[in-house]
């Protein structure tokens, strides 16, 4: 003899369901594309700010972006226009790791954890548009 009534089970049936419905959802995302970018986990982050601010030094960022990011050789990299990508985590990534037009090749200098503390430095120097802010 069953413990649990028929409407019991009929309600941990449709439980089940229900909860596997996030999941199901998010892997079909994942499969065609649409999941999130992911985000900077240095964003904000004071410590990975100034640990970036001191890479960006090092790898001789300044030369081309200026010391504040305002460009020169290189872009801007204080305001919401990107001269390449779409200015959101993943493209700045992108851009460091494989390079970009006249920007080198950054992937055997540092590690993505060193790429993501310039970008939060970088990050930490925006002047532009609050509204188009995309991390």
């Amino acid at each position: 003899m069953s413990i649990l009534s028929s409407r019991q089970r009929k309600l941990g049936l449709f439980l089940a369901v229900l909860l596997s419905l996030p999941i199901g959802l998010s892997v079909h995302a994942q499969q065609n594309g649409n999941a999130p970018q992911k985000l900077n986990p240095y964003t904000g982050n004071a410590q990975a700010i100034a640990e970036g601010q001191e890479l960006y030094k090092e790898l001789n960022c300044y030369s081309c972006h200026g010391m504040r990011g305002g460009g020169g050789m290189g872009p801007n990299l204080t305001d919401e226009t990107w001269q390449t990508g779409d200015g959101s985590d993943a493209s700045l990534l992108a851009q460091i790791r494989e390079g970009k037009g006249k920007m080198p090749a950054f992937k055997d200098a540092i590690d993505d954890d060193q790429a993501w503390k310039i970008i939060a430095f970088v990050r930490s120097l925006y002047k532009g548009d609050p509204e188009t802010i995309k991390w």
